[in-house]
């Protein structure tokens, strides 16, 4: 028996015909598919990165005219140290130029990274030592306060003036934050005094001093790790000394006998009659 085939536009027969159940399967399919879509949409919208804007950790900004926190707190010892003016008051900062922009310049030699002389210091270079009770150093202090008058006694009060001070690699000026180098070279130029920028370099020179000979203003010297890094302190009293420790801390006092540095000190240096 044979079937004669079908003519355009004729229904087709009964058995080729797609049945109810295969209808309600591709409208269920379909739907599913139109959900699926929707709920992409969706998660794609919530997953979008966000703007550098955003990513930015946000800078606290103060005033130009706001006191400096460290100055306000040591206003006393700045009098009577009679620091120049412009370590005495907040210095303005001037206004940013605006860069039009233009073609870039031809660089006519190849980069090369500035050599450093001391290698930035690791977290870890300087644990966290205990520091020392706040009574305990108004008690020095005002030990301290007793004594004859002398050079070294005014590089201690200088160095002090800067306490609370932030740490910053490679600062050598209140405005920025010292480093441990910087903060005594800074210390000694208030006094006319020029001693080498990094802390090896201040250990080798200036009058040797054994550990019983100390006495206020002379440098103390430690070697911290394996790599070669230094670091340096100006000697207070009775075994005290006064430093920029590392990033995340001030500058603040530390005690020579505690375990840390007694197994790290190198020596100490004199600068001063």
């Amino acid at each position: 028996m044979t079937f004669a085939p079908n003519r355009p536009g004729s229904p087709l027969p009964h058995a080729d015909r797609p049945s109810h159940a295969v209808k309600s399967a591709l409208h269920l399919a379909a739907a599913l598919a139109l959900l699926a879509g929707l709920l992409l949409a969706l998660t794609l919208a919530a997953c979008v990165p966000a703007t550098i804007s955003t990513l930015h950790t946000p800078v606290q900004s103060y005033p130009v005219d706001a006191p400096d926190p460290v100055i306000a707190q040591n206003s006393g010892l700045l009098a009577e140290q009679h620091l120049p003016e412009s370590e005495q008051a907040p210095v303005a900062t001037p206004p940013v130029p605006r860069i039009e922009p233009g073609p870039p310049a031809a660089r006519t030699q190849p980069f090369r990274f500035k050599v450093l002389t001391e290698a930035p210091p690791k977290a870890t270079d300087i644990p966290e030592f205990p520091s020392l009770d706040d009574l305990e150093v108004e008690a020095r202090l005002e030990r301290l306060s007793k004594l004859p008058p002398s050079l070294g006694l005014d590089i201690v009060r200088t160095g002090l003036t800067q306490k609370g001070r932030r740490y910053r690699w490679g600062g050598a000026i209140p405005r920025t934050g010292f480093d441990c180098s910087g903060f005594t070279q800074w210390t000694f130029q208030q006094h006319d005094i020029t001693i080498p920028r990094t802390a090896r370099e201040q250990f080798q020179v200036g009058e040797n001093i054994r550990r019983g000979e100390l006495r206020a203003g002379d440098l103390v010297f430690y070697k911290i790790n394996r790599r070669g890094r230094w670091h340096v302190g100006i000697y207070m009293d009775d075994g005290i000394f006064v430093h920029s420790p590392r990033r995340g801390r001030s500058i603040s006092e530390a005690n020579m006998d505690a375990a840390y540095w007694a197994k790290r000190y190198k020596g100490a240096r004199r600068y001063v009659r």
